[in-house]
């Protein structure tokens, strides 16, 4: 079994695990290309990495669009680990620290195969399936209720 622990990654070594996941799941197991995978917007984006008895298992990055709103991205989670609650763990803390920053909305492109599990979250999909790496996605979009 094992517990889910959720940081936000400070320093290289926490970085490189948060990398070396992506490059396991999107690169290796999927075919992205590692230049379209690693475009540039890292070191403007914050990182989240989950670990699972301590393992680094899943990672994904926020980055702000504008003051009100922000990007969730490179959502990861190793084969090993998944259905193990680990993509959920990481989108609560993701969402909770958004929520936390002031941001009113927050979108998404998911891959087609993932719909339900953003859909879960509260987000809801708009457009078009289009490509996006040589994968099929969809624009996904969630807006938090105003704070009270």
């Amino acid at each position: 079994m094992g517990i889910t622990d959720v940081i936000r990654v400070t320093n290289d070594d926490e970085r490189q695990a948060a990398f070396a996941i992506r490059e396991a799941v999107f690169v290796d197991e999927q075919g992205v290309d590692q230049p379209l995978e690693f475009d540039g917007l890292d070191d403007e984006s914050d990182h989240l990495l989950a670990k699972l008895d301590g393992r680094p298992v899943g990672t994904l990055r926020l980055r702000w669009v504008d003051d009100a709103s922000a990007k969730i991205e490179r959502v990861a989670v190793l084969r090993g680990a998944r259905g193990r609650a680990v993509g959920a763990a990481l989108m609560k803390v993701a969402l909770d620290l958004l929520r936390e920053r002031g941001a009113r909305s927050v979108k998404l492109h998911a891959q087609t195969h993932a719909l339900d599990f953003y859909e879960k979250l509260g987000f809801a999909a708009h457009g078009d399936v289009f490509d996006e790496d040589g994968l099929p996605h969809r624009a996904m979009h969630l807006a938090f209720e105003p704070s009270r």
